[in-house]
């Protein structure tokens, strides 16, 4: 990769100093409208881990914080992290031009060989605010900005913004190849134009054998070891259909009156999902957790997960459960038809399908098919694919590339 090159004095002399010359990396900038603990925020997080060795790396995000917690501080112990206080999802056009002006002195000033924003808001304005040509701009889709409870203006509003932004973009990444396929079907760029790369997922599982790490587990939920447990990680929101989730829940656990049902996260909808499991006489066999910051470890307790997402880019959570060799059961939406893969992993339902998710849940408990411990074997597969390696490997293949064209690669 090509660097710059910047004098530096060293011993002198009574005849005056030795002027050397001293290669610094490349500046790369990352650009996210919060740095909630979320998908996009943990790929930046490692991804900025990984990097160090190859760039000057620092982030920029807007202030917004939420129930999900915060990713600032362990950003902050590895990178410089400038918060924008201007920079926020919701549309605000003066905070907005605020936050375009605050993100263009920035990249004037610093003059980074690539900008690589994340998320909608970050990536419209990032991208508007980058000094073009002289800066090489990336940009990830990890998950388009609009989403089926839109209204269709909006939606529409959305996508030609995206369809301009685009013109102004060297490369477009997309977390999955159904995320590049919606993008094509919508005109914001043509097939070639996007590079595919997963998100930063580390595959590796805790350490030691499964059994120890389920009986970690179980233990902090105050579990039994003979318990089945059914696994649920994510935000109350309509975007993850805990609507749904409840349906299904009753039905699974109706249906397995030894089953135990935990559920990891917090949101809006907490409470209403909360008192439909009450009034099923469920909340004895319901935990309800709240955030956990280390729901990552809990996953080992579980004898399958459940995903039950309208839409998404890239789950995650999904990705995490099958690196701790448990099976999921989850909704098809984008990213999942090459991890969840039917009798190896897991299965897959159509969103809103709650009888659905009964049956192969069922199937999955009753060790038909799939089964935890998954085959380390097929964990090792998935993660060659799409594991952390190949998410860095192919962010460096792509930033060197950006760096050595002289005409970049999308423009």
């Amino acid at each position: 990769m090509q660097g710059k090159l910047s004098c530096s004095e060293t011993a002198g002399s009574a005849a005056g100093g030795v002027i050397t010359l001293v290669q610094r990396p490349p500046l790369l900038i990352q650009v996210i409208t919060r740095l909630i603990v979320g998908g996009a925020q943990l790929t930046i997080l490692g991804l900025c881990e990984g990097l160090r060795e190859h760039f000057e790396v620092r982030v920029i995000s807007g202030p917004d914080e939420g129930p999900e917690g915060s990713l600032r501080s362990e950003l902050e112990a590895l990178v410089p992290v400038l918060v924008l206080p201007d920079l926020h999802r919701d549309i605000q056009p003066i905070r907005d031009l605020g936050a375009l002006r605050a993100l263009r002195r920035t990249f004037l000033s610093d003059a980074p060989a690539i900008i690589h924003t994340h998320s909608s808001k970050a990536g419209v304005l990032g991208r508007i605010a980058a000094p073009r040509p002289a800066t090489r701009v990336v940009h990830t889709v990890h998950g388009w900005g609009f989403t089926p409870a839109d209204a269709w203006w909006t939606r529409e509003a959305f996508i030609r913004m995206e369809r301009l932004v685009a013109r102004r973009t060297d490369a477009l990444v997309a977390v999955s190849a159904d995320v590049r396929d919606e993008g094509c079907r919508l005109g914001i760029a043509e097939r070639d134009d996007y590079y595919v790369i997963p998100e930063y997922v580390d595959y590796r599982p805790r350490p030691g054998a499964f059994q120890a790490s389920r009986e970690r587990a179980r233990k902090e939920l105050r579990l039994a070891e003979s318990d089945r447990v059914l696994g649920w990680i994510g935000r109350f929101v309509p975007q993850k259909d805990p609507r749904t989730l409840a349906a299904a829940i009753h039905g699974i656990l109706v249906a397995s009156p030894d089953l135990r049902a935990v559920l990891i996260g917090d949101g809006p909808q907490r409470p209403e999902i909360e008192q439909r499991v009450s009034d099923l006489g469920l909340s004895d066999r319901v935990l309800f957790t709240g955030v956990r910051r280390d729901a990552r470890a809990l996953l080992a307790a579980f004898d399958v997960l459940i995903h039950v997402s309208r839409w998404e880019g890239q789950p995650r959570v999904v990705q995490e459960a099958i690196a701790e060799r448990v099976p999921v059961v989850a909704t098809r939406v984008s990213g999942l038809t090459d991890i969840v893969i039917p009798h190896r992993t897991g299965y897959l339902v159509d969103p809103g399908d709650a009888r659905g998710l009964v049956d192969a849940t069922l199937r999955v408990l009753d060790r038909r098919g799939v089964a935890a411990p998954l085959p380390g074997s097929v964990v090792e597969e998935i993660a060659r694919r799409h594991g952390h390696e190949a998410s860095l490997n192919r962010h460096l293949h792509l930033y060197d590339q950006l760096l050595t064209s002289t005409d970049g690669i999308y423009s």
